[in-house]
């Protein structure tokens, strides 16, 4: 038996473990998503706050839409149930500044239909005042006069890379918990395996001599053991 060629295998078996462990933290802590789920219900005139402590508006591009995902009913056939609310409270330079020193901008969808409502960039900084979308805070779902709405998600598009800011002090705790985790259980894993091979090792040992002309282990006669 080569011992060397077994400790190669458990080498690279733990090797294994260890890149695949690192790898899906790696894409844990570093992937985004700019598509958020909510699953609330609001009436007429009522929104849904989406707040942007995460996210950097201003990364939006010319190309960008802010898709909406939504059921609803009406009692005015025909009209359209929704509306985004662009929102700031955060010292906004744009004419569009209210008395209380915010904006509260509505933006009509470029289309919509029973599931989907599309909200394009031009209107968004029409309704804003301005393209700098650096102060907006939040990015509101709202029902229209005779609605109710049930929104399910809102996604912004072809946004810049650093579209996704940070994360706050709970969320990151979370993620070095999940860190520790996969990475105490890689460990626990990787000394499975260990002792696994080295189980297999030494009892394949008691039926083999070492060979000093070529530096392995061979398989000794069992009737020659016996003598």
């Amino acid at each position: 038996m080569d011992i060397k060629k077994y400790l190669r295998k458990a080498a690279a078996l733990v090797c294994a473990a260890v890149m695949t462990v690192c790898s899906a933290v790696i894409v844990s802590a570093e992937d985004f998503d700019v598509e958020i789920t909510t699953a609330n219900t609001v009436s007429a005139w009522e929104n849904i706050p989406i707040s942007m402590d995460h996210y950097d508006a201003s990364k939006l591009t010319p190309q960008s839409q802010v898709i909406v995902t939504y059921s609803y009913t009406t009692t005015a056939e025909g009209e359209c149930p929704i509306e985004l609310i662009i929102q700031s409270w955060s010292n906004p330079d744009t004419p569009m500044v209210n008395a209380s020193g915010g904006v509260w901008a509505k933006v009509a969808p470029l289309s919509w239909d029973e599931s989907t409502a599309v909200f394009g960039y031009d209107d968004i900084v029409a309704a804003y005042g301005t393209s700098d979308l650096s102060s907006v805070d939040s990015v509101n779902i709202g029902a229209t006069a005779n609605a109710t709405i049930t929104a399910t998600g809102l996604k912004f598009t072809e946004c810049d890379k650093d579209f996704y800011v940070s994360m706050n002090d709970a969320e990151r705790a979370e993620m070095y918990k999940n860190m520790l985790i996969a990475v105490l259980a890689s460990a626990l894993a990787i000394i499975i395996i260990i002792i696994v091979v080295f189980m297999i090792m030494l009892k394949r040992k008691t039926e083999y001599a070492y060979d000093a002309a070529t530096g392995t282990y061979v398989k000794m006669d069992k009737s020659k053991k016996q003598d």
